[in-house]
């Protein structure tokens, strides 16, 4: 029984800290690729034929993580790139990670006062990149294959809108649990009326507190249910939300890209036939 309800406890405080990530305050912000800004944290291969530098055309970014569309003129493709940040609300299987998460963390204190300020730092290796192999608006089945594998958290943990199984698994096992709840109250009222009648005082009293019990894991499991439909319906907008403004960063935009870099790869191709052109010129012909 108390095993249950620690189990019962962790799964609380994961759905509360799967509100805090949906509800946490977001800087998104749009932006044109001629400006050729960078992707921050995205290390781009500088192999041959990869002269092309990626260009951002989004962020978005919360205490949790940031995620950055950015489009790769050298592939012509656009891609998702999500970095998790370290924070206090992160959780950790390993004993070790935890504390070097808590070492690294900067706690800043205001005077005597309880304010604080978290410092989130970056998890090398905790970041994703999605390609999207053609051109086409983003769905969530663009990344519906990522989100269940277990060396993805940085996608779960940024997107977290576009996980809703297990919300809804225990959204039914929590209606499940009420209609037996409600089922085992009428049952204990009737056989306290019984007992009422018979002058029973102690099996009454034993009954009325089994009620209470069943009354307090019913209020629980009331709590429990509003904030999964409250994560299912935040859950669906977000997602929507979060798709519109990533499809328009480059839809809006992508006629200017593509008519860009095909002039851009244009000029490199000739000034690169130019080069190669005076590099197999004999020296007697210069002269």
């Amino acid at each position: 029984m108390k095993q249950e309800a620690e189990r019962a406890e962790k799964q609380l405080e994961h759905f509360r800290e799967t509100m805090d990530r949906l509800t946490a305050a977001s800087h998104v912000q749009t932006e044109y690729f001629g400006e050729h800004k960078k992707i921050e944290g995205y290390y781009q291969s500088r192999m041959q034929g990869q002269m092309l530098g990626c260009d951002r055309l989004m962020k978005q970014e919360n205490l949790f993580g940031r995620l950055q569309l950015g489009y790769n003129p050298n592939r012509e493709r656009v891609f998702l790139f999500a970095n998790l940040k370290t924070s206090r609300y992160d959780t950790v299987a390993s004993r070790y990670q935890k504390e070097l998460k808590e070492y690294q963390q900067k706690t800043l204190l205001k005077g005597n006062n309880e304010n604080r300020a978290y410092v989130s730092r970056y998890w090398e290796g905790a970041s994703v990149l999605i390609e999207k192999r053609e051109n086409k608006p983003w769905t969530r089945r663009s990344v519906a294959s990522y989100l269940g594998r277990e060396n993805m958290e940085s996608l779960q943990k940024t997107l977290p809108f576009f996980v809703k199984e297990e919300e809804k698994k225990a959204l039914e096992k929590r209606k499940s649990r009420k209609k037996e709840l409600e089922k085992q109250i009428r049952q204990l009222r009737l056989e306290s009326g019984r007992q009422a009648a018979e002058e029973d005082r102690e099996k009454l009293q034993e009954r009325e507190q089994e009620i209470r019990e069943l009354r307090r894991e019913d209020t629980r499991g009331m709590y429990e249910k509003n904030l999964l439909e409250a994560i299912l319906i935040k859950k669906d907008a977000s997602a929507r939300t979060f798709l519109r403004k990533m499809n328009y960063a480059y839809d809006f935009q992508k006629k200017d890209i593509e008519s860009y870099y095909r002039e851009r790869k244009k000029t490199l191709g000739e000034v690169q036939a130019e080069t190669e052109g005076d590099a197999e010129r004999p020296e007697d012909e210069d002269e």
